[in-house]
């Protein structure tokens, strides 16, 4: 802590100074939570999202900005951690394939078309794992007092971004993206991130409200608050799913709405079969009337349904409004890259760098470089031996859960639904990049690994 004082105070560099500051303060912090202070690290992340562009460091072509910076932070102190908690990480589970994934994103270093680019990009990958470590870790460890404080951590995480988002939901301040004006964003960089941490939180009440109703206790710990919310003033928390709902749809991200339909209908499969097929049917009968019913609203009255934003999202397909081509082009024009590096990858996080340097003329005009598929960009990166590795971290965390599904009446539903909801959103975004987000399934995939197992 002298030391880094001293920095502060002498050294003539402010971004250096700024390095110093937040070290220091993270010794504080821990200095007064201890092995908690990881929470406090995912308490601020989803707030200071929107902040990314602020570069505290740079060095030609090498950058770090401040959530950069909590990134090295995160990684640093879980190295720490977890080798002080070497009889706990034994038990953590995918660690030969989460290893072998990032030793070979590491060795992609040394061909890579962007270093800089690899090394930040495996050190955000070393983060996920790190995440999953301690959260499992300390999980094990205070099995009563973590579990209750990590969810007043996630709902506490969403609280500025929420209110931020209605705020510019209802001032108009959202962002106009593919033609669709106000979407609401928070404190994120995209409104799909947003969307998805909503979906996320949605999906950790829901998982609470299962063992509430399976009747496992919710939290061991004794006189416990959250116990107390979800079992006697449950009108919290359906106020609580509504306002998530709402923030989920007024974002206009269709991957979301598809992610929170997947969600639901697998829940529904196992618990409301009827209703499901039910509201299925209802579901499709309304899409299919809805175009007469809106054209004759439109002859008779002059009222068009689709002059709403919300609705307009649902049910019309255009060029400005939808992505979808667009993304198939970018995947048609990237794979003869690809041909020419198919077994190793151009090196792990270069693919932006890649398609700027070879994108065509028609494509100049994109605004964004990156692949809006993960499967295209680690297969792009890593080459098929890095794909595969990749894939495999989520086939054998499914295959383990659904075995002990099998054997406890799919308690754990809920975390095999939001590894295939993650796995459907990789389809068409960047959820690598949602680091907000990733930390955050990260961290609950550790801690409902080491609940149901």
């Amino acid at each position: 802590m002298v030391i880094l004082a001293m920095v502060i105070i002498a050294n003539p560099f402010s971004s250096l100074s700024v390095l110093a500051f937040l070290a220091l303060a993270f010794i504080v912090v821990y200095k007064i939570f201890g092995e908690y202070a990881i929470l406090i690290l995912l308490l601020v992340r989803p707030t200071i999202d929107v902040w990314r562009d602020v570069v505290l460091f740079s060095y030609q072509n090498f950058s770090i900005n401040i959530n950069a910076a909590l990134a090295i932070l995160l990684l640093v102190w879980s190295v720490w951690f977890l080798g002080k908690n070497l009889q706990y990480l034994k038990e953590v589970p995918y660690k030969k394939w989460w290893l072998a994934f990032l030793l070979w994103c590491v060795i992609t270093l040394f061909w890579s078309f962007d270093k800089s680019s690899t090394i930040i990009e495996t050190i955000k990958a070393m983060d996920l794992y790190a995440l999953f470590a301690t959260t499992f870790v300390l999980a094990k460890k205070y099995p009563k007092k973590y579990p209750e404080l990590l969810h007043w951590t996630l709902f506490g995480s969403a609280v500025v971004p929420i209110i931020i988002g209605i705020y510019q939901f209802i001032s108009k301040t959202g962002m106009t993206i593919d033609d669709v004006p106000n979407r609401i964003y928070g404190t994120f960089v995209h409104p799909n991130i947003m969307a998805t941490f909503a979906l996320l939180i949605f999906m950790a009440i829901v998982n609470r409200f299962l063992h509430l109703q399976r009747g496992r206790p919710i939290f061991k710990l004794p006189k416990s608050t959250m116990n107390t919310i979800f079992v006697q003033k449950k009108y919290y928390l359906i106020f609580a799913s509504i306002i998530l709902i709402v923030v989920i749809g007024i974002t206009y991200t269709r991957i979301a709405w598809i992610g929170l339909a997947l969600f639901l209908i697998i829940l529904g499969i196992l618990y409301r079969p009827r209703l499901l097929a039910e509201i299925s049917v209802i579901a499709i009968l309304g899409y299919i009337t809805f175009f007469p019913i809106n054209n004759f609203l439109i002859d008779s009255f002059n009222i068009n349904l689709q002059s709403n934003s919300l609705i307009s999202r649902l049910t019309t397909r255009n060029k400005g409004a939808d992505s979808i081509q667009w993304r198939l082009d970018v995947a048609n024009k990237i794979l003869p890259l690809y041909w020419e590096h198919p077994i190793i990858g151009y090196g792990y996080g270069s693919f932006a760098k890649v398609w700027d340097e070879n994108k065509p003329i028609q494509n100049i005009w994109d605004n964004t470089s990156e692949a809006h598929n993960d499967y295209l960009k680690v297969l792009f990166e890593t080459g098929v031996i890095g794909a595969v590795l990749f894939l495999l971290i989520f086939a054998i965390m499914l295959i383990r859960q659904i075995r002990y599904a099998l054997k406890n009446g799919w308690i754990n539903i809920v975390f095999i639904s939001s590894v295939l909801v993650y796995l459907a959103l990789s389809l068409s975004d960047n959820m690598l990049h949602h680091t907000p987000v990733i930390w955050w399934l990260w961290t609950m995939w550790g801690y409902w690994s080491a609940e149901n197992m």
